[in-house]
């Protein structure tokens, strides 16, 4: 009988180097996606996340989709993003202030309705279901004072 034997890189090395591979991933997605920007100047720590805390919502953050792997809420204080553990690598949990939405459209596609918020200084589009947002709306509306289109450019 012929003896079975392991051969390629010992378990040791694939380990580590799946970990780095994954790190570098995230890291890329938080780049393209422009999370990492919006984190310079929106991060917040998770001590004190909004009671309206939904889980698994999805949403489209620049070229980058982030389906079912998003925790989404808000309060007088901004709208809450923060993704799941495994993407909390280089995705760190973000408030933005109602002030820093600067236009905001609902729209229906086929059968399904969605929100497009332009975010920030940089106007990075974000788009999630508008039964994520349904909760939330009160604050929009609020938060406008003039400065929120309802409709974008």
């Amino acid at each position: 009988m012929a003896s079975l034997s392991l051969s390629g890189p010992p378990l040791v090395l694939i380990l580590p180097l799946a970990a780095l591979w994954f790190a570098f991933v995230m890291w890329g997605l938080s780049w393209m996606s422009g999370w990492r920007g919006l984190a310079r100047d929106f991060a917040t720590d998770t001590e004190d996340p909004p009671e309206s805390m939904r889980w698994l919502r999805s949403a489209r953050l620049g070229w980058t989709s982030y389906n079912n792997c998003l925790r989404m809420g808000g309060d007088a204080r901004g709208l809450y993003l923060c993704p799941i553990l495994p993407l909390r690598l280089s995705h760190s949990p973000l408030r933005i202030p109602w002030s820093e939405i600067r236009a905001w459209e609902r729209k229906k596609f086929l059968f399904r309705w969605t929100d497009t918020l332009l975010l920030g200084p940089t106007h990075l589009r974000l788009t999630v279901p508008s039964s994520a947002m349904e909760s939330l709306t009160a604050y929009l509306e609020d938060g406008r004072d003039g400065r929120v289109q309802t409709r974008l450019r």
